[in-house]
């Protein structure tokens, strides 16, 4: 009977432990996704910021490398306000691909907003994700991450 018992017992503690490693394997992959997150909206907000469409003539160059498309290019000048055009900007480059965010890099850095993109690409180098669109968030499965701008309800809907 106490070898029984005993058996029990160690049956137990074998699968709490289990349970104790699923739970952790669950939190560290829940960091992971969070961490990403937290530097897809770092990056967002940084560009939200700092970002000249109106001096670099942004928005009609990235229509002239077919970044953005014409119905792209009206819903961004269709906007009033400059941070709302940047943030309209930002929210279709989450759909574009990496190389299409790599040609945004590269515009902006040849209109004069190099140290924008040098610090896009240092944080990108550092977190091992070079040559990825941060804009996008697709860790394990197709998906974006969706912003609120924070200052008003700007949305864009695609």
């Amino acid at each position: 009977m106490c070898f029984y018992a005993d058996k029990r017992q160690t049956d137990v503690a074998v699968t709490e432990i289990r349970e104790v490693a699923s739970q952790s394997d669950e939190d560290a992959t829940a960091g992971v996704q969070l961490y990403y997150v937290t530097m897809v909206d770092l990056i967002f907000q940084f560009l939200s910021h700092t970002i000249d469409i109106k001096s670099s003539k942004l928005i009609d160059k990235l229509v002239t490398r077919d970044i953005l498309s014409l119905d792209e290019r009206k819903k961004i000048k269709g906007e009033r306000r400059t941070d709302a055009r940047v943030d309209g900007l930002l929210m279709m480059l989450s759909y574009k691909s990496a190389a299409e965010f790599q040609s945004f890099l590269t515009i902006l850095g040849e209109g004069g907003q190099q140290s924008v993109t040098d610090v896009v690409h240092q944080v990108l180098d550092r977190v091992g994700r070079t040559g990825e669109n941060p804009l996008q968030y697709t860790h394990g499965k197709t998906g974006l991450c969706k912003f609120q701008a924070s200052s008003s309800s700007r949305k864009y809907d695609k």
